[in-house]
């Protein structure tokens, strides 16, 4: 009967909860610039009796907003940022549409259950990672649960992710006519940098990853730069792995230097990605509402290829981060096509589907912390 009446308030408030989720959508914000998505999700959370708080722990585009006292504190999270020229491509309004509209569901049945419910609004998943620097400053510490789903291609639910390390490298040297000798250049050292960490990349892809960009190259063909600076992201599947993936890159760009005569300067500039721990308890919660939901989801193990700040969130407390698939899955995501879907029809369908799931699940947990505890 509490099923029925969870998805029965879902279809009462789907189309306010969809018509702001599409306000998100037509109204793309990079990360660390989504004013536009807070105040449209704080206002529509307010208007349920959540209390708001943002800009929440001096991140100006986070928000907190709190329902209910004591325990368990479930926290559903929303990403709202947009990737540059394509919008929407990674469907965070979806994101931020389902939790949203799973907490209201839940605050229009605050009789049924006990406990504290939260949104928290996570900014800047695409760059910064917004995750990590809320767990840094403490954002989950009276968390009990943490819960979001991403569109994709599949529907998922036992994820695991690379632990990511990010790496700023600066060459330097001195200016020198580029017809001269290769000594003291660095532009040719962070060239053959970047080349062997391709090179290591095919050789150990999946498992591990170095991809890198050049930042700053020089400003003419006819002068050798006195500074050159590459920018680099280093992936395994865990932190041990990691670490010797850091070991090795750090020796190369040693090698180099060396090699052509110019110094080197190693530091991190973003904070490091741990890999997701997806948890058991949740994940059968989940995977159980969703085939209620007529949806079958795969159970087996999935590691992504890539990195996510929801990792960080899952070492601090129980946390899941299942996919679903937006449409029938043949489009990938960071993609024009993508991003055109998850704006139509097809978009909605998903993310009702997630709501509903959502909002399920949080629901059993409230009634069975022991899920957790």
């Amino acid at each position: 009967m509490l099923e029925k009446k969870i998805l029965k308030t879902i279809d009462n408030i789907w189309p306010e909860i969809w018509e702001n989720t599409l306000y998100i959508y037509h109204n793309p914000e990079l990360g660390g610039q989504e004013f536009k998505a807070v105040q449209v999700l704080a206002n529509l959370l307010k208007k349920y009796g959540f209390k708001i708080t943002s800009p929440y722990l001096g991140m100006a585009t986070a928000f907190y907003g709190e329902l209910g006292k004591g325990k368990p504190a479930v926290y559903l999270l929303a990403e709202y940022d947009a990737l540059p020229e394509i919008g929407h491509g990674c469907g965070h309004h979806l994101i931020a549409g389902a939790s949203v509209g799973a907490a209201i569901a839940l605050a229009l049945l605050k009789n049924y259950w006990q406990g504290k419910l939260v949104v928290l609004g996570t900014p800047a998943e695409e760059t910064v990672g917004g995750k990590v620097i809320l767990v840094d400053r403490g954002a989950f510490r009276e968390c009990d649960a943490a819960l979001m789903f991403h569109p994709g291609q599949t529907a998922v639910i036992n994820i695991s992710s690379q632990a990511l390390e990010a790496l700023e490298v600066t060459f330097t040297g001195n200016y020198g006519h580029s017809a001269g000798p290769g000594e003291g250049n660095p532009l040719r050292a962070l060239v053959n940098l970047w080349q062997e960490s391709q090179s290591y990349s095919d050789n150990y892809y999946p498992d591990r990853q170095i991809q890198g960009v050049i930042t700053s190259g020089g400003t003419t063909p006819n002068l050798i730069p006195n500074k050159v600076v590459g920018k680099f992201y280093l992936r395994a599947g865990t932190v041990f792995e990691l670490e010797e993936v850091i070991r090795h890159f750090e020796q190369t760009a040693h090698r180099f230097s060396r090699q052509f005569k110019t110094p080197v300067q190693i530091r991190q500039y973003e904070s490091r990605y741990l890999p997701l721990r997806t948890h058991k308890g949740l994940a059968q919660v989940f995977l159980e509402k969703t085939q209620y939901l007529g949806i079958k989801m795969d159970k087996k193990p999935y590691q992504i290829v890539g990195s996510m700040d929801m990792g960080n969130v899952s070492w601090q407390v129980p946390a899941i981060h299942p996919y679903l698939p937006l449409g029938a899955g043949d489009i990938p995501a960071h993609t024009l096509e993508f991003a055109k879907k998850a704006g139509g029809q097809e978009g909605e369908k998903l993310m009702k589907l997630a709501t509903q799931a959502l909002a399920l699940t949080v629901q059993e947990i409230f009634t069975n912390p022991h899920i957790i505890w």
